[in-house]
């Protein structure tokens, strides 16, 4: 059965995995910051036999969240059957060394966009429709020079939490997804000596994703852990 399915961070890394896992026979918002990267995502949804209409700006601008909730909502018919929350960023720096912007970015991207997709969406979510929001296991633990990251996905938590006792009167799921190291680009810009070969891969999560789609509507998964088995980095 088709789905409506809106996606943030669809242009590359996690998002873009959980796009393409989702892609066959549904309907897919895709919302990320980069057009030419959205653009090729979505021509490879259509080549699996999905459709794919893109959002091109940041998930923490209200005008932008707007946009893609509507053309959800429209493809839909009035109704959004998943939310799945996968914008993020990382400031890797001691607190004395991160600066005020840094800092503000990592909570507007991987806290204030998940409230403003999940508020504007909220008429549009019916009994049985589902949020997912991929955080982190430092969003459970706080790890040296992660401290604006650990901070917005600590935020993220606790979000999800209220949020899931708020819409589990009208049977709207909210499941966190909390992963461990995945090898995407972020790494490219950390600093730092980091063993790839032993993180998680995008596609690992995005079919995490995908079984949570999977479940009946009457099953809810509260929140799901994935890593790798050597353990954390």
């Amino acid at each position: 059965m088709s789905k409506t399915i809106v996606i943030t961070g669809a242009g590359r890394g996690i998002g873009r995995a959980i796009a393409l896992a989702c892609a066959a026979q549904n309907q897919l918002i895709l919302l990320a910051r980069t057009e030419t990267e959205l653009q090729a995502v979505a021509a490879e949804i259509e080549w699996a036999g999905g459709k794919a209409q893109v959002v091109v700006g940041n998930a923490s601008d209200p005008a932008i969240v707007q946009q893609a909730i509507e053309l959800a909502r429209q493809a839909g018919q009035g109704q959004i059957d998943a939310l799945i929350l996968a914008a993020g960023v990382a400031h890797v720096a001691d607190v004395g060394a991160l600066s005020l912007q840094q800092w503000q970015q990592s909570l507007d991207v991987n806290l204030t966009a998940s409230f403003l997709a999940c508020q504007t969406a909220l008429p549009y979510l019916k009994p049985g429709s589902q949020i997912i929001a991929i955080s982190s296991i430092a969003g459970k633990s706080g790890f040296p020079g992660w401290s604006a990251y650990s901070a917005s996905k600590f935020g993220l938590m606790g979000f999800l939490q209220a949020l899931r006792e708020e819409l589990r009167p009208q049977s709207v799921r909210v499941t966190a997804v909390v992963s461990a190291a995945v090898d995407t680009a972020l790494w490219n810009d950390v600093a730092g000596s980091w063993n790839r070969q032993n993180m998680l891969q995008a596609s690992e999560v995005a079919n995490t994703v995908a079984h949570i789609l999977s479940q009946p509507s009457h099953v809810l998964i509260d929140e799901i852990s994935i890593g790798h088995v050597v353990g954390k980095l």
